[in-house]
């Protein structure tokens, strides 16, 4: 059985950025429940929005902005929100988080490219270990960044390098825009910014403390594969 590790980000590594941090955010689910959570996600957005095919954008859907001003309605908003985690809360789906705090990495002499790499490195890490335990195999897919996919693919190759194993569990690593329409690295990307506003404890909406719930019952299960990693 194949397992899916599905990546996205909130924030750059880049220090001209204004973002204080830089996150990887991830979904593990089998390739069989893939399917069957891509015909919820579209079912979904029909319901809110009349077409399916509308990507999910963590930008725009805290914006309201766009085919998601729907969302200014509160009601629509707790609905559509409440939704969408009784969907997340499946146990077959497993949820990774790589927070990097780039203060902290600046005082420590990283260079922007040392986050993306030990960030991509980890994640990696942590899914190839998740695979390997499991006695599964693993597919990884990425949001595709040309500005930094050099170091995830560095990150992927020297995994292979490092631990023969590793090419044998994880089989295929695919680098996807959200043309390609992929409803889990969709919800990677909706699910990266509230990690960063629980690192930074800033204060929370109704609707940040519904994902804030979701995200905690993840990572406290006590059958689930959900880790969060903290950088450096």
């Amino acid at each position: 059985m194949y397992k899916i590790l599905s990546l996205d980000e909130s924030g750059k590594a880049s220090y001209k950025h204004a973002s204080e941090l830089f996150i990887l955010s991830g979904l593990i689910i089998s390739e069989k429940f893939k399917i069957r959570l891509d015909n919820k996600i579209r079912k979904l957005k029909n319901k809110f929005f009349g077409n399916e095919e509308i990507v999910f954008h963590s930008r725009d859907m805290y914006r309201r902005k766009g085919p998601f001003s729907v969302l200014k309605d509160e009601k629509t908003e707790i609905n559509f929100w409440s939704e969408l985690i009784s969907i997340l809360n499946n146990q077959e789906i497993n949820v990774v988080f790589v927070i990097t705090d780039k203060n902290k990495s600046k005082k420590n002499g990283w260079l922007a490219k040392t986050i993306l790499k030990r960030s991509y490195l980890l994640a990696l890490t942590i899914f190839f270990n998740i695979v390997k335990e499991s006695s599964s195999k693993g597919k990884i897919i990425v949001e595709s960044d040309p500005t930094q996919d050099q170091y995830l693919i560095e990150a992927h190759n020297s995994l292979q390098s490092q631990y023969f194993e590793y090419k044998n569990f994880i089989t295929s690593l695919s680098l996807v825009n959200k043309n390609n329409m992929d409803a889990d690295v969709q919800i990677a990307d909706a699910l990266a910014s509230i990690v960063g506003k629980l690192y930074t404890k800033k204060k929370l909406s109704k609707i940040e403390n519904m994902k804030k719930r979701l995200i905690e019952r993840k990572l406290l299960g006590k059958k689930s594969l959900s880790r969060l990693e903290k950088l450096p």
